[in-house]
């Protein structure tokens, strides 16, 4: 019996179609997460709306949520460590409960990207108008300009992961300038305060009921500030040894965010030298006001340039999560059209057709929501949606643990610790999703006072639409579970950085 010693020599398989390259390290997916967060964003798109509804005092949410959402971050550093897979708050929400749970997970997590696209970019076009000198308290203006921001932000999507980490490195760049920068100078040469400024508006005018105090509502608006940290999960399947680098991720752009929000905040709080007379003189915001007091035109415009491009480069960030979590949908033939949202394009095999989507949505929810109260609806519309959409795998962790379903085999992040923090991180959800509901305006507002319920029972009707018109909910594919067929994720080579 003879043998063949001569056998052809194996070629290299064409790529697939379901497969993204892997080509994030751990400092690229911390930017990317960082970015998406940033500090520009995170603090400047609603200091001045905390300054005039509270007061000073409001440097205190940030403080109370960065440490609740840090239980968050920990929590799904877990489940990171377990699943690094694109689309995490989807993936892992129908792991630890069922395809159908992480549907609606999936679901509620890309309209809370969708909107805070929106939202991003409605906050970001102000600084647009104040830098060309255009009418920055003109809602037609700003919604033409975050439409026109939108449009940048897919292109630069569209383009490759190296224009991202171009784009990202750029925003870190700009935040080191534009946030600690300017927060050092204004600490050692303009301060005008004492800290005790800080407790300024935190008093409640007697018999005022508990949810309607400073305090409370303080928490309540601070809660737009920290969302985004997951996002490194939403590109797992693009990063190398991502069982370590993206739980860490996580966690790192939570704390670094924060840790400059803090200390950027409190600079700028300690700078004010007339609180009436700031509010009187904005255009727009508060912040360039207090800017102007201390910096020449031309320092102004140049800070004005970086919180540009800091809110460009989140906007990418979010937008990038969200057409991966789309992408990792339509992957499992669970949206409408999924054959087309899951086609990979290009050398780089990017979601092009998911970006895509991402932006023309987005841009369809700024010109449907144009009112004079866009923003306060914006803030809570994503607030709310990102709530929710961290509930489902939290929530998922509990029922698991509470079934016995829950059987890792494997040391996953933080260990015992991080486990148990997740408790703590259910309770603060809930807790807060209350808080940003609650209606806190006149009766006669009803529809200000209740939009976000709205909105998110809306959201929920439509979910089951479009779940059953799916090919999963039309019964024409069978849903996968813990390791299906259709979502190989190509092997995770051992750098980790």
């Amino acid at each position: 019996m003879s043998t063949d010693n001569h056998s052809p020599a194996p070629t290299a398989s064409p790529p697939r179609d379901d497969v993204m390259k892997r080509e994030f390290t751990l400092w690229s997916t911390f930017s990317l997460a960082f970015v998406f967060i940033s500090p520009i964003v995170a603090m400047y798109g609603i200091f001045g709306l905390g300054l005039e509804l509270i007061g000073p005092a409001f440097w205190w949410g940030w403080v109370v949520t960065l440490a609740g959402q840090l239980t968050v971050a920990i929590t799904l550093g877990v489940l990171a460590s377990r699943w690094p897979l694109a689309g995490g708050v989807y993936q892992w929400s129908r792991r630890l409960v069922n395809p159908r749970y992480g549907w609606f997970a999936g679901w509620a997590y890309t309209w809370a990207l969708l909107i805070a696209l929106s939202s991003v970019s409605y906050a970001g076009a102000v600084f647009i108008a104040l830098l060309f000198d255009l009418d920055a308290t003109a809602t037609g203006v700003l919604v033409v300009l975050a439409v026109l921001f939108l449009t940048v932000t897919t292109v630069v999507n569209i383009a490759g992961r190296a224009v991202v980490k171009f784009v990202a490195t750029a925003c870190i760049i700009a935040e080191v300038i534009g946030s600690l920068g300017v927060a050092v100078y204004l600490l050692l040469f303009h301060r005008e305060q004492d800290p005790s400024i800080l407790l300024e508006g935190l008093q409640a005018a007697p018999e005022t009921p508990f949810m309607m105090t400073p305090f409370v509502l303080l928490v309540a608006i601070a809660g737009w500030s920290f969302l985004g940290f997951e996002s490194a999960s939403s590109i797992a399947e693009e990063v190398k040894n991502p069982k370590h680098a993206v739980p860490r991720a996580i966690v790192y752009s939570l704390l670094g965010v924060g840790a400059v929000i803090l200390f950027t905040s409190f600079a700028i709080l300690l700078a004010i030298p007339d609180l009436q007379q700031i509010l009187a003189a904005s255009e727009g915001d508060p912040i360039i006001a207090i800017l102007a007091y201390h910096f020449p035109p031309v320092v102004v415009k140049l800070i004005l340039g970086m919180f540009v491009i800091a809110f460009l480069a989140s906007l990418v960030g979010i937008q990038a999560a969200c057409s991966r979590l789309i992408w990792a949908n339509a992957r499992e033939d669970e949206l409408p059209f999924s054959g087309w949202l899951k086609k990979l394009r290009g050398p780089s095999r990017l979601p092009s057709n998911s970006i895509l989507l991402t932006g023309v949505v987005s841009i369809l929810a700024l010109l449907l929501l144009q009112n004079d109260d866009i923003n306060t609806l914006l803030v809570a519309f994503t607030t709310v949606g990102f709530y929710a959409a961290f509930t489902f795998p939290v929530l998922g962790l509990a029922i698991a643990r509470i079934r016995g379903t829950w059987k890792p085999g494997e040391r996953l992040f933080m260990g015992r610790f991080g486990l148990g923090i997740a408790w703590v991180a259910l309770a603060w959800l809930v807790l807060e999703i209350t808080n940003v509901l609650w209606p806190r305006e006149s009766a006669d507002l009803w529809l200000i006072n209740y939009a976000p319920l709205i909105a998110s029972v809306g959201v929920a009707l439509v979910g089951e639409l479009v779940y059953r018109l799916s090919p999963v909910g039309r019964g024409v594919v069978r849903p996968s579970n813990e390791a299906p067929a259709r979502t190989p994720a190509a092997p995770a080579p051992s750098e980790e950085n």
